[in-house]
C-alpha cells in the first residue's frame, strides 16, 4: 500500500463525510476534490506534476446499503 493509499485508509471515514459521491485523488498526503476522476486529477497533478495520485470515488451512505 502506498503512502497515499494508506492516507486515504485513514481518513476514509471523513471523505464518506464531506466528500460523498465526488471523486478525490491524494498526492503526497494532500487531498484534490473534484467532480470527476478527470477533475480530481488534473488538480493533484498541477500541483503535483510528478506524483501519480491515488485516486477514489468517495461512496454515499446509501452505497453502503446491502441487501440479504
Amino acid at each position: 500500500m502506498t503512502r497515499d493509499q494508506q492516507w486515504i485508509h485513514d481518513h476514509f471515514e471523513e471523505l464518506v463525510d464531506s466528500y460523498a459521491g465526488r471523486y478525490v485523488a491524494v498526492a503526497n498526503e494532500e487531498l484534490f476534490v473534484g467532480d470527476s476522476m478527470k477533475e480530481a486529477r488534473d488538480k493533484a497533478l498541477k500541483k503535483q506534476p510528478h506524483v501519480n495520485p491515488s485516486i477514489l470515488r468517495v461512496p454515499r451512505p446509501q452505497d453502503f446499503v446491502c441487501a440479504v
